[in-house]
């Protein structure tokens, strides 16, 4: 905003390109108009903002597995913020920007370490459940002390846990009780890899359930 004196234009108000001249209290006063107003509101954004709501929501339920599966590495943002940002192509948003989380797609852990083979049967009576995972000798990306974790969800009961199964080297069977409440049909499991001092994880492995 500038303050002038113009004997041509006089005491008027008028606009001028991206000016704008009026005259308040006697005096003559010029004022700048934004040329591009930007819309704080397109459809992408509004989608963008639909997809961080569920994930912030989502992430919530998994709040301390993630300080397990996303290690805290210097110059890394905040677990939650990795999966986050790491599962942002796994949520849909329709025209009426209603979300949808493909949890097919989601992801819980991101790391180097390879990872490792693990299956999933629930008894007949849905009560119990049998990890069973394929032991692994020393190599790359490979420590025999490296231990496997799968992470159940229950999509209606909207609840996580995780379950700690055994080292590489060992392998073998866990059994684990279905938590109180739980129907296998609405459960996603997914396995990841952690080394020994918690500093490592492996990627994300998605566990389909078979039954007994």
């Amino acid at each position: 905003m500038g303050i002038f004196n113009s004997y041509l234009l006089g005491s008027v108000k008028k606009s001028v390109g991206n000016l704008t001249m009026y005259v308040a209290k006697g005096v003559s006063i010029v004022r700048g108009k934004a040329m591009n107003v930007h819309n704080p509101r397109t459809e992408k954004q509004q989608k963008q903002r639909a997809k961080m709501k569920v994930l912030t929501e989502l992430s919530s339920r998994f709040t301390t597995i993630l300080s397990m599966s996303y290690p805290r590495t210097t110059g890394l943002v905040h677990a939650s913020n990795r999966f986050i940002q790491d599962n942002m192509e796994a949520v849909q948003v329709d025209d009426e920007m209603k979300a949808t989380v493909d949890f097919g797609q989601l992801t819980l852990s991101a790391g180097k370490l390879k990872p490792v083979k693990i299956s999933v049967r629930c008894a007949e009576d849905g009560e119990t459940l049998t990890f069973t995972q394929t032991a692994q000798a020393q190599k790359l990306a490979v420590n025999p002390k490296d231990r496997a974790y799968v992470v159940a969800y229950e999509k209606e009961q909207k609840e996580a846990d995780i379950f700690e199964l055994k080292t590489r080297k060992e392998g073998g069977e866990t059994l684990v009780n279905m938590p109180e409440d739980w129907q296998i049909d609405n459960c996603e499991f997914y396995a990841f890899v952690r080394n020994e001092s918690g500093t490592q994880t492996s990627r994300t492995t998605r566990l389909t359930v078979t039954a007994d």
